[in-house]
């Protein structure tokens, strides 16, 4: 039996990586789009892939994928999954799935008209922590959930680099909306947010939001890009590194009792005459040759829902639109400065 076929439109770094991973859970790679000619040529190279081309659509045409995948810049998204869908390819899409909610349901309405299936690529929901909590929760180990409690903060370093090329909000602030929703799992209804120009950048690189959803949950969503250069680091080492590090937590508060865990494990340090690492072990290790972890679990479940094998329960396309809602209206609310109420259907 033949894994299904997929292209994948954008092969920067992360896209590189998701055609590695894609391919050793079985898929067969058949097509590859980027505009830049040497990144197709590198990984067309290393995955044995015939067909590359700078668009998407002629691509398409060409090899007609079972599944794309969009790896390419944010405000990319919505084009190219609108384009896969409507040649009949189900799409897995990196997050955010747009940068607006009129154009998020744009693209679960085209799927649902096509009848196909979008995954958006929030990979925490796929760390075994955020699975086991969000587990719990649902079988009441808590009881009921009152408030949510999630911070993330990065590297200075990867702010000054790539953190504003948009909103820092759909950069950071974006998983941690999810991972609420996820827990929640209903609307937001109403966001206010605060953020600090003290580091003097045209976008603001810390940013405080108060989420209320629709079944009385609050969350607070917390997110800095000012972790200094001197801290240890958990993405220095594996398949995709970044120099730096990623320090956050998450918590739900019930009724009952308390879930709570680290985004990043402190329960590997390594001293070196390179320095202190913290390696992360959840996101995208390599063990034996391979990569595992929360990415290579994300596309499992994404082959196993556009195979029909499963339902889209762990990441409903809808869950998805919520949250570019909700990150829309905490956009909305650090400009007016009072409290927003996020885009409905």
């Amino acid at each position: 039996m033949t894994g299904p076929t997929v292209a994948i439109a954008g092969v920067g770094r992360f896209g590189a990586l998701h055609a590695r991973v894609w391919a050793e859970a079985g898929a067969r790679l058949v097509g590859l789009a980027d505009p830049d000619p040497d990144r197709l040529a590198e990984v067309a190279r290393a995955h044995d892939v015939a067909e590359t081309w700078s668009d998407l659509a002629p691509l398409l045409d060409r090899v007609r994928p079972d599944v794309v995948v969009i790896a390419s810049d944010e405000a990319s998204h919505v084009g190219l999954a609108v384009t896969a869908l409507e040649a009949g390819s189900h799409v897995f899409v990196e997050k955010p799935l747009s940068l607006s909610s009129v154009d998020a349901w744009r693209v679960a309405d085209t799927a649902a008209a096509h009848q196909r299936q979008v995954v958006v690529g929030h990979i925490s929901r796929f760390t075994a922590p955020m699975a086991r909590m969000r587990a719990g929760v649902e079988r009441g180990a808590v009881g009921t959930p009152c408030a949510l409690r999630l911070r993330r903060d990065f590297s200075r370093a990867w702010f000054l680099s790539f953190g504003d090329r948009v909103h820092p909000v759909w950069e950071s602030c974006i998983h941690d909306i999810d991972l609420a929703i996820s827990f929640a799992r209903t609307p937001v209804r109403r966001v206010t947010a605060m953020c600090s120009g003290a580091a003097g950048d045209a976008a603001p690189s810390v940013v405080s939001a108060l989420l209320e959803f629709d079944n009385g949950v609050i969350a607070t969503v917390e997110s800095a890009w000012l972790v200094p250069a001197t801290a240890p680091g958990t993405l220095d080492d594996g398949p995709l590194t970044l120099d730096g590090a990623i320090v956050g937590e998450v918590e739900v508060l019930g009724l009952e009792g308390i879930l709570k865990a680290r985004l990043v494990s402190d329960a590997l340090v390594e001293w070196t005459p390179a320095g202190v690492q913290v390696p992360d072990l959840s996101l995208w290790p390599e063990e034996d040759g391979v990569v595992g972890g929360a990415l290579r679990r994300e596309v499992g479940y994404a082959l196993a829902v556009f195979t029909g094998r499963r339902k889209p329960d762990v990441m409903p396309v809808e869950e998805a639109c919520w949250g570019v809602a909700a990150a829309e209206a905490v956009v909305e609310s650090l400009r007016t400065g009072g409290p927003v109420e996020p885009a409905r259907r």
